[in-house]
This record gives structure tokens, sequence and C-alpha cells, in this order.
């Protein structure tokens, strides 16, 4: 089915940054790089406002487009410069190779991640320049392209020196770039599919520097890193009673349905705050007003400032907690008082 301009100014409009008119046109490597920079760190996505005509061409193999694509290789042997591909490849190429650099566990031993940076890194900026050379009509080896990466590597004997190996890469998969004869015509799972393999990995490695490396600094200045938060996360009672009430709305709605359900998660969440407040008084649901304002008197003398002078500031922590509990029960069971 002919692609329609229409349909991809929309796309662009509505998706763009996440490179969807581009995988609309059949350019799935130019919609990952979309995805995986925001549309080309911005830039690419407001350059397509005038590209997107030619793009539509070329999808469609429309009879100008090939009649223009023809005269270029009658013309010329291998594609001409093109300064915009070129610093898409030093961008993406870049980017990628420091997503692999900060994915690298920061807990490992220093000769592993040297190790670790010597294999992944050149080999991250090399996939970034090979994606993008690729886009469309044009074509590169990637052997060259990554032999250019760790050659470079090999002379500077310094994996962080990223940009370097980029340029590196891209220079000789410039000097091994030719044209495509034609673009292969691929079904829509099998794109799909692969783009999805290819989130994943940049998603993997997101990860990986976020619960590895990442660190957040507290009120008091103290350093934490997000593994050490996230397992704290995971121990605390909080998560426990989250995963336990999840577990129940499930099977709530697994023998009730989803009415059941709605009506179970909707006590879980507890917008009036009855829970909260019967958990703070000790008390269960159903009990009588006489009950709860015993139990408040009760409470509000136990746990009096006055009477805790070493505990000041808890005691009067723990009497608002009473009081605001109190307040919020005798209210609800006025509401429901017939």
């Amino acid at each position: 089915m002919p692609k329609s301009t229409f349909v991809a100014y929309l796309l662009w409009l509505i998706g763009g940054w996440f490179g969807v008119h581009h995988f609309y046109l059949g350019r799935d490597r130019q919609a990952f790089v979309w995805w995986c920079t925001w549309g080309g760190f911005c830039l690419g996505w407001i350059r397509d406002l005038w590209r997107i005509p030619h793009y539509v061409q070329a999808a469609n193999e429309a009879y100008e487009y090939m009649d223009w694509l023809t005269s270029q290789l009658r013309k010329n042997q291998k594609p001409q410069f093109s300064t915009a591909r070129w610093t898409g490849q030093l961008c993406f190429g870049t980017f990628c190779g420091y997503l692999v650099l900060f994915a690298i566990p920061e807990s490992l031993s220093p000769n592993l991640i040297t190790i670790l940076q010597y294999i992944v890194v050149p080999l991250g900026s090399a996939t970034g320049v090979y994606i993008v050379g690729n886009i469309g009509y044009e074509t590169g080896s990637f052997k060259w392209t990554l032999f250019g990466a760790y050659g470079a590597l090999i002379i500077l004997r310094e994996p962080t020196a990223i940009a370097m190996v980029t340029i590196s890469s891209s220079l000789l998969f410039q000097w091994t770039k030719k044209y495509k004869r034609k673009v292969e015509q691929k079904g829509f799972c099998r794109r799909l599919i692969k783009l999805t393999f290819a989130g994943v990995i940049i998603i993997c490695l997101w990860s990986s520097f976020l619960y590895y490396n990442a660190s957040v600094v507290t009120s008091d200045g103290e350093t934490v890193y997000v593994r050490e938060a996230v397992h704290h996360f995971l121990e605390s009672t909080f998560y426990k009673e989250l995963k336990a009430t999840l577990y129940e709305l499930i099977h709530i709605g697994w023998q009730m349905g989803w009415r059941g359900m709605y009506e179970a998660f909707v006590e879980a969440v507890d917008p009036l705050g009855e829970s909260n407040a019967l958990k703070a008084l000790n008390l269960t649901k159903g009990v009588e007003r006489e009950e709860i304002s015993r139990r408040c008197r009760k409470l509000s003398r136990d746990w009096h400032p006055d009477k805790h002078k070493k505990e000041k500031d808890k005691a009067q922590e723990m009497f608002i907690k009473i009081q605001d509990a109190c307040k919020i029960l005798l209210d609800i069971h006025k509401k429901r008082e017939p």
C-alpha cells in the first residue's frame, strides 16, 4: 500500500520524537535512532519537517525518486559525502559508546572494568556509526567500521576517548560505503520483533547504568546508590504490604470478577483513611462509637507529651496521630448513622 505524506506528517507530529513516522515509512533504523535519542536529539525531528516528502517518495519508490537514484548510481560509484549523515554517525556513535561505558558496573574489579572497556566501548561506537550509515539506500562494511574503532583504541590506549574512536570508525565507514541496489522489504511482525529486541538491549544498558552506578544524595549529604535503595525498598514493609495487596486483588478479581476487584481496590486504597485510622487505634472495622471514644481517651492520656519528658517529640507525634485518627473515625461513624 502506498505511503501517505499526510499520515507521515501526522505521525511526525504525534510521535515523531520516538520515530513513529520513520517506522511507518519502513525506515526502521532511523526509527530506532530517533527512539533512542528523542528525535535525533530534537534536531533530527525538526529536520524531518522538510525531509518527509523525500522519505515518502523513497518508500513508495516513486518514479521521480527512482530516476534520481538511478542518475546518482550512474554518476557516482559511491554515495556523496553528507554532512548531516556524518554528523548523525558521530552523535549516535558517541552516544552508544558512552552508554555501554556507563553500563559497566563500578563494583567490579578495576582490571575487569578496564578489560570490558576495551571490548565493549569500540563495539558500541562502531555499532552506532554503522546503524546510521545504513539508513536508506546507503550501506557500508561493519568489519571496517569495527576495525576503525578498535584501531583508534589501540593507538590511543584510552577506552574513554570515545569521540576519537567514533571519528576513526566513521571515517573507515565512509571509505567503504556504497549504494544499496535494493532495500529489502520485510514483514511487519519481523520488523517489530527486531526493533523490540534492539530496544530491549538499550533498556538493559540504561538499567545497568542506573542500577549499578547511579546514586542520589540525601538531605543529610549521604550518597546512596540506586541498587542499595532498590534493595531497601524491596525489603520495606510498604513493598511487602503492596505486593500482598496486589496478590489479594488478583485473587478477588479471579473469584468475583472486575466489580468485586474494583470494590476491593477502593477499599485497599483507603480513600477515607479509615483503615489507617483503625490501625492507629488498634481497632477493627465495625466498632461502635462508644468504643472509639473510649479508646481515643485512653490513648490520648497514655501519649500525652507531658507524660513523656524524655521522648517528648515522639509523644507529640503519636498524640497528633491519635487525635487525627479519632476525628476520622468519629466523622465516618456520624455520616453512616441512620
